[in-house]
């Protein structure tokens, strides 16, 4: 099974589990298309579709520890997110990865959510498996906003990851020039 069946499957069952089915589940031009997404061939029923995606009980399913503090930081849920921390949840668990939610949150650029975790109290230099912080995600994929917000509650541009590369060497190695001057300013100061 490839990584991305494994993330929709996973994806599926977090949204099964709680109770709702996405309003594209029986949409075949969209099942289509992310089957074509994940490389599955079109037989064009979407039943079929869904039958061939669906694992044996041997296969390993990548991302069924993702937890709901990870969900709603990686999608932008601000009020799902305050919620489940409200309920108990922990702003800094972690992944199978390593990864908290602040990184993901500001991998794909939830600058509110990176506030909202903050605000509670998430480790700023929080390290994944690859010893990379959130701060190397927010500069390796161009989220400004979510730089700012690192740099001004005091993440550190000088930790190096397993490679060696600072978040300003990711900045550099994926041309992120706006991030880039961010991340030179705070390292000179």
């Amino acid at each position: 099974m490839t990584a991305a069946m494994a993330s929709s499957i996973a994806i599926s069952r977090f949204i099964a589990g709680r109770g709702r089915q996405p309003s594209y589940w029986n949409d075949e031009e969209v099942l289509g298309k992310l089957g074509q997404a994940m490389g599955i061939a079109n037989s064009g029923d979407a039943a079929a579709s869904a039958e061939n995606s669906v694992p044996d009980e041997t296969d390993d399913v990548g991302n069924e520890d993702e937890s709901i503090v990870h969900h709603t930081a990686s999608t932008g849920d601000v009020e799902g997110l305050k919620s489940a921390l409200a309920s108990g949840s922990d702003k800094d668990e972690e992944d199978s990865e390593g990864r908290t939610a602040l990184h993901f949150s500001c991998g794909y650029g939830e600058v509110k959510c990176a506030q909202v975790l903050l605000e509670a109290g998430a480790k700023v230099d929080a390290l994944d498996k690859n010893k990379n912080t959130a701060l190397h995600y927010a500069a390796g994929y161009g989220r400004k906003e979510c730089v700012a917000l690192l740099l001004e509650n005091g993440a550190a541009v000088t930790l190096q990851n397993l490679d060696g590369k600072t978040p300003i060497d990711v900045a550099k190695l994926n041309n992120q020039h706006d991030v880039l001057k961010l991340l030179e300013k705070d390292a000179f100061l």
